[in-house]
């Protein structure tokens, strides 16, 4: 079977080598939004979690997921490279790949399985809640568990807590989180069209989840949360040099405005990718990827070594919520 990885990138190491020093052993730097400091760090041991996609016990290793993820970096790397070396636009099946690839970043790392475990933490204490110490007594007493008294106490006096009652997503539900929602997702990522940048003179930054979600500046109130079916725009900083945009394809439907029949059509030439293109960089446009970076970091920018300077002193605290809830207590 071989050794078994322990040590899980949530960002992948090729990833992160587009932003680090060109060398045997490339550095990337660090700034931590919890306290500010900065440092330098081989991108090998950036976003590094021990056993983050392990599966105890699975007939393949506990790494068999992790080997997948490595097999899939491996052919999104390759597309990134045909980008860097100039190739634009991509092919369909380099599309396809690399849509794939952003697509399962969107959803690989510690955010998501935050928001499973804050999620699965809210429905939990809304039911403790609601069934008081009788209702908890009486289910217990029907499904034959024997818990103390004190312990159930315990419970309902946290989930009436502002963070509720603690829970924790495991491996398993996270990747099986991601083998559904995956085939579903990546079609808001292929069905739009890319628009890539490349800057020359500008640096661009990148951080622990480089798959940011634009929110409609035109939405407000209720309709003013973001998704992936509802963005005005996907941003991915794919190197130091080079910037992807997935704008809106509704846009280009309200430009046509000749009916359903335009739409099929219209979705069938952006999933070929007949409508992706080249914007021009410039300061405005580097400006607007790297603060859209830096407000969709939860806890980790990274730069550079040469660019420190890009990263400004005031940033935005780290990121833990995912979830917004309201616990009422009684």
């Amino acid at each position: 079977m071989g050794e078994v990885s322990k040590r899980h990138h949530t960002v992948p190491n090729f990833y992160l080598k587009g932003f680090a020093s060109d060398n045997s052993k490339p550095q990337i730097g660090v700034v931590s939004l919890s306290d500010g400091k900065r440092f330098v760090l081989p991108t090998k041991d950036a976003t590094v979690q021990t056993n983050f996609y392990a599966l105890p016990g699975h007939p393949d290793g506990d790494d068999v997921f992790e080997k997948e993820l490595s097999n899939l970096e491996g052919d999104a790397a390759t597309v990134v490279r045909k980008i860097v070396e100039g190739t634009w636009p991509l092919s369909g099946d380099d599309r396809e790949i690399l849509g794939t690839f952003l697509a399962l970043q969107f959803l690989r790392g510690p955010d998501t399985r935050a928001m499973m475990s804050q999620m699965q933490s809210t429905v939990l204490s809304k039911a403790v809640r609601q069934m008081g110490m009788d209702g908890l007594q009486s289910m217990l007493a029907t499904s034959g568990k024997q818990v103390s008294d004190e312990k159930l106490l315990q419970l309902v006096e946290q989930a009436t807590k502002p963070d509720g009652i603690a829970t924790h997503a495991s491996s398993a539900e996270h990747i099986d989180h991601l083998l559904e929602l995956v085939p579903v997702v990546v079609r808001f990522f292929v069905g739009r069209p890319w628009n890539l940048v490349r800057f020359s003179r500008q640096k661009l930054l990148t951080c622990d989840t480089p798959v940011a979600l634009i929110r409609d500046p035109k939405l407000e109130g209720f309709y003013a949360g973001v998704g992936v079916m509802n963005a005005w725009g996907i941003s991915v900083p794919l190197t130091r040099e080079i910037g992807l945009l997935l704008s809106d394809p509704m846009s280009l439907y309200k430009e046509d405005g000749s009916g359903q029949g335009s739409m099929e059509s219209l979705l069938e030439e952006v999933l070929s990718g007949r409508e992706d293109q080249t914007l021009n960089a410039s300061t405005k446009v580097v400006r607007f990827f790297n603060a859209t970076t830096i407000n969709n970091a939860r806890d980790w920018v990274f730069h550079h070594p040469d660019d420190a300077a890009l990263v400004p002193d005031e940033l935005p605290g780290p990121r833990d919520k995912e979830v917004e809830s309201e616990v009422i207590s009684g």
